[in-house]
């Protein structure tokens, strides 16, 4: 019994691995809109049935693999900001540095799905997730709604966005500690001026 379920979950592993491989390839090919379920499932060589036994369509594929990175944005402690004088200093903590680490391991997946042929839902749940996690990292007197705030928070969120856009777009040129420490000093400084 022990052995048998052994061997189903490397099957499903096995056919997550194979779809998510057609997934990536045939947005290449076509862009995420254009790909369909017949398309991934000829592309990975398995039939329909298996396909909709462990999903529920493309976004569903998508979504679970997709889920590291949102639990890692929610999961990721809340430090507060540095004062000025902390900002030229101040090393990125080490929550950033894992998601940065993340997403250079899975360089592949945010370069297509994030890119001008991927998901662009995925692609502002990605921005959404940041400017919340951004919220949150304010001092407490901060978190309230006013417009410099709210410029702040989309501002932050789409230069972080366009931040791991380009580290990916220029083949990782730095470490992801170092992506961490830059992205985090820039959005140091930028909170400064909410103060």
């Amino acid at each position: 019994m022990l052995r048998e379920g052994i061997v189903e979950d490397l099957r499903v592993k096995r056919t997550g691995k194979l779809l998510l491989e057609a997934l990536l390839e045939l947005t290449v090919q076509k862009g995420f809109a254009a790909v369909t379920v017949s398309d991934l499932t000829k592309y990975a060589g398995i039939n329909r049935a298996t396909f909709y036994r462990h999903y529920e369509d493309k976004f569903d594929l998508l979504n679970r693999y997709t889920g590291t990175v949102y639990e890692l944005l929610d999961t990721l402690p809340d430090t507060g900001l540095p004062g000025p004088g902390d900002v030229s200093t101040g090393q990125a903590p080490p929550g950033l540095v894992a998601i940065f680490e993340h997403i250079r391991a899975n360089a592949r997946f945010y370069r297509v799905m994030l890119g001008p042929k991927g998901d662009q839902v995925f692609a502002e749940r990605i921005r959404q997730c940041v400017k919340q996690r951004n919220w949150r990292s304010l001092p407490a007197g901060l978190q309230k709604e006013n417009s410099a705030v709210d410029l702040y928070l989309s501002y932050s969120s789409s230069a972080s966005f366009g931040a791991v856009m380009w580290w990916l777009d220029h083949d990782m040129p730095c470490s992801a500690g170092e992506m961490a420490t830059i992205s985090y000093r820039v959005s140091m400084t930028l909170s400064t001026m909410l103060e």
